[in-house]
């Protein structure tokens, strides 16, 4: 069975078949994101998917070479990463026409602090632009659980809040907050393998609690936390990306040149059984 550490280092050797199948694998995924983080048209959210993937092939392949290899997890939230820093560079954050004030991290704080955890990640989650309804799924939490979140951010932060009151009024500056707080890792912060463990159940309450408590009062590990829980769910729907739809994506890529990929022994051992 073809694994993403097979792929990776087909992608890193500049092999068009491992290139096909990156891009059939995590195309519907980025494009999931993108389509929470970018309000835009397909087209808008396919070319910044484009560029993303073309920036990973600079400098052979340097900026892919970077991502995490220990698991497939790990790298989707490095690949979830790579595309929000590309999109708070090109997207600018503007104020509204009433001339309000742009939320901070400093204001994102204020809201979230004092609040249970579990608030607190529906409202992060809420911010970004997910509904209701995903949040539950991402969550695996009940819908009255939700609706509390909702609840609260609703009637004390509209002022942050678009008109539906769900997301952050201003997309391009939660692109910002979310930058922000991944820059803002201090030694205290949980690296992201013992968080998949949390999530995964396989992490004990003595090891559990302190990253928690810890996770209640600090951004950059808020933001981690709930960077997993999109990766994973949107991992978890997705459904392989056309071969046909990713040849224009597959053509702008520094890769020798060949023929299409075909049933040879290379394109099977590729190909996910």
């Amino acid at each position: 069975m073809i694994t993403f550490h097979k792929i990776l280092s087909g992608c890193e050797a500049g092999n068009r078949e491992a290139w096909q199948t990156f891009l059939s694998e995590y195309t519907p995924i980025a494009l999931q994101l993108l389509a929470v983080y970018l309000p835009g048209t397909p087209e808008q959210r396919l070319d910044g998917w484009s560029g993303a993937v073309r920036a990973l092939s600079d400098g052979n392949f340097q900026g892919l070479r970077a991502f995490s290899h220990q698991s497939e997890r790990e790298f989707l939230v490095d690949l979830r990463a790579h595309l929000l820093e590309r999109l708070s560079t090109e997207v600018r954050p503007t104020a509204d026409a009433n001339h309000s004030p742009c939320p901070s991290p400093e204001a994102l704080a204020a809201i979230l602090k004092g609040l249970p955890l579990l608030h607190q990640e529906i409202i992060f989650l809420a911010l970004a632009g997910y509904s209701q309804a995903m949040i539950e799924k991402m969550m695996r939490i009940s819908p009255s659980v939700a609706q509390g979140g909702f609840e609260r951010l609703r009637a004390d932060y509209a002022h942050v809040l678009d008109r539906a009151g769900d997301r952050c009024l201003w997309p391009a500056a939660w692109l910002e907050i979310t930058r922000a707080a991944r820059a803002a890792k201090t030694q205290d912060c949980a690296p992201l393998r013992p968080l998949i463990r949390i999530l995964d159940g396989q992490a004990s309450w003595y090891d559990k609690t302190p990253i928690e408590e810890h996770r209640s009062s600090c951004l950059h590990c808020l933001e981690l936390w709930t960077s997993l829980l999109e990766v994973v769910s949107w991992e978890r729907a997705a459904q392989p990306w056309p071969a046909e739809k990713a040849a224009p994506l597959l053509a702008a890529l520094p890769l020798a040149a060949g023929e299409p990929a075909r049933k040879s022994f290379l394109a099977r051992m590729f190909q996910k059984q």
